[in-house]
Parts: structure tokens; sequence; C-alpha cells
């Protein structure tokens, strides 16, 4: 079978390359990359010569390239969120089957339903680069908690970073990882109950700024959010402004009655399990690592390129994508899940705006910063 083409679009200055997005999809098994795009002329000069292109391959201007080339599988690499729609639509609607998105998805819910919209008008799929969820150790926690090990889930808890961004950028920049994982191993979110605060006290819809990155409207330098999940435990989500310790706070904690696990994106090993509840302290129970095969996998020895695990992971998002235009189904990580991790955000800020708990589905009526 011929691989399918692709092509790369990045924007040097704003967004870059994502995390090395390009790369790890001219990478992917079954994926020939014939042509990049940059604005930048020595952004394009560098992207042409790591994915071993020749200069006719570049193109400062990306529409250009989907009208010349028309591929199948286009990939938006840019951390910058402001453009991520109006790529994905272009991509669709110049034929695409496929398209290969950076974290976050889109500003809004309304962005959202239009690339879902233009995908679904075109029978085209949309892949997140939501990269933890397709790590081998991943699936082995499943395993875990499928099997019973850690007992009945209670609750998951997740923070962000907690650096400078700590608070509403930390929510959309980081805080999308782990809410994908949180939903994927608590069912879809039914109803969330927020506190958002800035300099110690409730938002308002007048304290929304245009965050950074084009990631749209954010506000407060604190956040803690609940969500009720649809197979029983709660969510929560906190990030606060310079709180992160020397060790990242970023991550995941799934409590469950007989033990628990805590999953650290992008770090190998990937997650760890404590074979006892959260709260028995009268002894010390180790947190075990679960590596690829579980809890008997070896360690890795010395010094672990991240990066590169990373990209293995990616790699597998992009095959998971190839499959699903195949098999004519939604990826496991895809514009649904984008979608749907939007939708959390935006229930976060509705709820500390509104001071109330907002259910699913969201309303018209939700509250909405400034």
């Amino acid at each position: 079978m011929a691989a399918i083409r692709a092509v790369a679009i990045g924007r040097t200055g704003r967004g870059d390359w994502g995390h090395a997005i390009d790369e790890l999809v001219a990478r992917t098994p079954g994926v020939s990359l014939v042509a990049v795009a940059d604005e930048s002329d020595e952004g394009l000069a560098k992207a042409v010569h790591r994915n071993g292109l020749d200069a006719r391959q570049g193109y400062r201007d990306w529409r250009k390239m989907l009208a010349d080339v028309r591929p199948e599988l286009v990939a938006i690499c840019m951390r910058h969120v402001d453009c991520h729609a109006e790529m994905a639509i272009a991509a669709v609607e110049a034929g695409a089957k496929g398209v290969f998105m950076e974290k976050p998805f889109v500003r809004s819910l309304a962005e959202a339903d239009a690339v879902i919209a233009a995908c679904r008008k075109a029978n085209a799929k949309l892949g997140m680069a939501y990269v933890n969820r397709h790590a081998p150790s991943y699936a082995a926690v499943r395993d875990l908690i499928e099997d019973g090990r850690i007992g009945r889930v209670l609750e998951l808890r997740a923070r962000g970073k907690e650096d400078h961004r700590g608070g509403g950028e930390d929510l959309v920049v980081l805080g999308c990882h782990v809410l994908d994982l949180m939903v994927d191993l608590g069912g879809a979110p039914q109803w969330c109950q927020a506190s958002v605060t800035v300099g110690g006290r409730p938002i308002t819809p007048a304290d929304g700024v245009d965050g950074p990155e084009g990631i749209g409207r954010i506000a407060g330098d604190s956040i803690a959010a609940m969500f009720g999940l649809a197979d029983g435990p709660v969510g929560y989500f906190a990030s606060t402004r310079d709180a992160g310790q020397k060790q990242p706070n970023f991550g995941l904690t799934i409590a469950g009655m007989k033990g628990a696990i805590h999953i650290r994106p992008d770090n190998v090993p990937q997650a760890w399990l404590r074979e006892a509840p959260l709260w028995r302290t009268e002894k010390d129970f180790p947190w075990k690592p679960i590596g690829p095969e579980g809890l008997d996998s070896p360690l890795p020895e010395g010094d672990v390129d991240r990066a590169a695990e990373r990209a293995a992971w990616g790699r597998l998002a992009v095959a998971d994508l190839l499959d699903a235009i195949a098999d004519d189904r939604e990826p496991e990580t895809g514009m649904l899940a984008g979608r749907t991790t939007c939708e959390m955000i935006a229930a976060a800020f509705g709820s500390a705006l509104a001071g109330e708990r907002v259910s699913w589905p969201l309303g018209p009526s939700l509250p909405a910063l400034g």
C-alpha cells in the first residue's frame, strides 16, 4: 500500500513547530511527508532541511501548499492556537482525509463545533497530540484499574505545572492533557463546580484577557474545579500561580479504595502504583513504577531521552489516526476529545462566574469572560 501523502504547517516565532510534530509525523510508518510551510524564511529552511526535502517542497504560504499538493494528511504543528480552526477547516476542504494537530485544540466551543462540522461534511478525521494517552505504560495503567488493582475509583486529582502560567493559562495550555486523561479514566463530564480567583478575589467577566499563544480569553491566578464524571468518580483540577515545587506538580492521581496510581505526563516512568489507599499512613507503602508491560517492566538504565520517548508516543497517535481513517471511526484522541477539554475549560470559567454548579450539556447561557 502506498504511503499516505502528508504536509506539515509550522509558524516560527508564533507557535513554531510544537513538540517537533513535523518530524514525528514524517517518521510514522505509512506516511510520506512531501511538503512543509512556514511564513518565516529561516524557519522554512530549517524545516526543509531536517525533513530531508528540497527547496521546491517548502512553502511560505500554507494555503498555496494545500492547493498545489492536495495532501491526504495535514499536520498543524504550532502551539499557538489562534490559527488551528482556520487551518483544520481549510485542510479538509482541500481534500485532506486526516488532520493531526498540536494541543490545545481551539480557542472556543464555537471554533470546535465549526471544525467538527467541516470534518464530518468531508468525512475526514482529526487526531490530537494528546500523546500521553498513547504511551504503552498508559495502557498498562488502564489494565491495572480495570483488573481492580486499586479497587473502585473514588476520585481523580489533577494539577497543572503551577509556574508563572498558574491559573487560567495553566488550565488551557497544560490542563488539556490531564483533563483528557481524567475523562478517559473516569467518564464524560456531567457537571462542574469551580472557583477561579485573581489576587484572592473571585473573577468577574471584566477580568478576562487574551491569553498568550493565541489561547483565547482567560482569567485568574488560581483555579480549583470539580467535575462529576459519568462512571461515578469525581475529578478535580487545580492550579495556583508560582505554587510549583522543584519536582513538577503536573500530573494526575487516581485514588481508589484499595490503592492509587499517579501519572506524570511526559516522564519515564510515566506512572506509579501505590498498593494501599492514599489515606493509609501507618506504614510506608512504596510507589512502584508501571512500565509498558505493567509492574514487571524493567526500569530504564541511564538517562532517558524524554523527547524521544514522547515522539514515539506521538507516532502511535498518528498511527491511530491513520487506522481511524481506514476504519472510518473516531481516533482515540480525536476532535471529540478535543471538544470535551474545551467544554471543561469553558465550564470552569462559567461556573466561577455564575457562582454555582453548571451541568452538561452546556447551554448558550453559560457565563463567559468579557
